[in-house]
């Protein structure tokens, strides 16, 4: 452990090291300022709590179009690719398909956080693991290896969805969260060109489940949804494997598979919620609600978010910003793209109660308004399906 000073001043504190953390600290550090990256895990990127899919580049700049990609969304080595897949397959409850393409990378996410992490200290990061941060009395207080009060100039809170950097802003208590179980799966039938979504409330109410190939035979299988949707007799457990063994298309190929590793999380589902900007604290990534609702996707979104974070708090302190505008910069980027996915989801959310009904979407919607679905965008034709159903009560 290492004890502090009675009050160490140091410029900026980041609070977790995940994709928007160490992204924050190594843009901060890049330009001059003293940084301490702290997160309360003992290894940075481990357990793993993402299916660890990630478009490429040129997809990217499609979701965010607006966005300035950092270099790290756009060249991942290539020790952090596990596979590449080129389409992505839609599956109504009925079984029916859609499918689009999609040049996507399914990274290793604890590879991708601890290249991240080391960028972030090769840029002039401190940092502590096994260390947790709570404010106190206009002070952070660090607990673990790391041990002490900090005064902080500026702070950034990336430390996730149940963040106390967000509490403190009196923002995560107003979260609506979805629930995810993953197995990661060899000796499987996939298609492994394809990274598949299939949707039902028998397997995934209020949510979906997924299969990201690893490879040939090796693949993410998994399930997210969020509690309002769920009986209160069921677990996720048993969806999952309710998934697994009875669907009537993926359970031919999977129920033959062994785990290899079971992974948890929580995803924030209803987009992002205010304030992300109090005082000298700044959220970013998850702890702010920068997921794409749509999708559950939020690597891309904590990235920017960090590399934003990360330059209005070196800016601020060279005197050439306020951090006030930190929320105007997240909405230039991709606030109005997270909007809308919010948007869409909550016509969706419409749909998805009864299984006919999203039959009755995939029917009307063909697979490049799909694509365009994911991105934010809504159909003329979910509109009309959503106004019938509000019509008839």
């Amino acid at each position: 452990m290492k004890a502090l000073g009675k009050v160490e001043e140091v410029d900026v504190i980041v609070v977790g090291a995940g994709p928007a953390g160490s992204t924050a600290a190594e843009r901060a550090a890049a330009a001059g300022a003293s940084v301490l990256l702290i997160d309360r895990k003992e290894e940075v990127g481990s357990p793993v709590q993402c299916g660890g899919f990630l478009p490429e580049a040129h997809e990217l700049q499609a979701l965010m179009p607006h966005a300035d990609l950092p270099a790290t969304l756009v060249e991942i080595p290539e020790r952090c690719v596990l596979h590449r897949t080129e389409i992505q397959r839609l599956y109504a409850p009925s079984g029916r398909s859609k499918e689009f393409p999609v040049d996507g990378r399914v990274i290793d996410r604890r590879a991708f956080d601890r290249h991240l992490a080391y960028r972030a200290i090769s840029a002039g990061a401190k940092m502590f693991v096994g260390t947790t941060a709570a404010p106190e009395r206009g002070f952070l207080r660090l607990r673990g290896r790391g041990s002490g009060l900090l005064s902080p100039r500026v702070v950034v809170g990336a430390d996730g969805p149940a963040s106390a950097l967000a509490r403190s802003l009196g923002v995560s208590h107003r979260m609506e969260m979805g629930i995810c179980l993953e197995l990661e799966m060899a000796g499987v039938e996939i298609d492994a060109q394809a990274a598949e979504m299939y949707f039902g409330t028998r397997f995934a109410p209020g949510g979906y489940a997924w299969i990201i190939p690893l490879g040939e035979e090796i693949a993410n299988v998994g399930v997210g949804v969020r509690r309002s949707y769920m009986d209160e007799k069921m677990t996720l457990s048993a969806l999952l494997d309710r998934f697994i063994m009875d669907h009537p298309i993926a359970g031919p190929r999977l129920r033959r598979g062994q785990v290899m590793a079971v992974m948890r999380g929580t995803v924030p589902a209803g987009g992002m919620v205010g304030p992300i900007q109090g005082g000298r604290i700044l959220l970013a990534g998850d702890a702010a609600g920068h997921v794409m609702a749509t999708s559950g996707g939020g690597i891309p979104l904590a990235v920017v978010a960090g590399s934003i974070a990360g330059l209005m708090a070196a800016r601020s302190l060279q005197g050439e910003a306020s951090l006030n505008d930190y929320p105007r910069m997240i909405h230039e980027s991709f606030g109005r793209e997270l909007d809308r996915s919010v948007q869409m989801r909550r016509l969706v959310d419409l749909l998805m109660k009864r299984d006919h009904l999203m039959d009755t979407l995939f029917d009307h919607i063909d697979a490049e308004q799909m694509k365009a679905m994911q991105r934010g965008s809504i159909p003329g034709a979910l509109g009309r399906i959503c106004d019938a159903l509000a019509r008839s009560g």
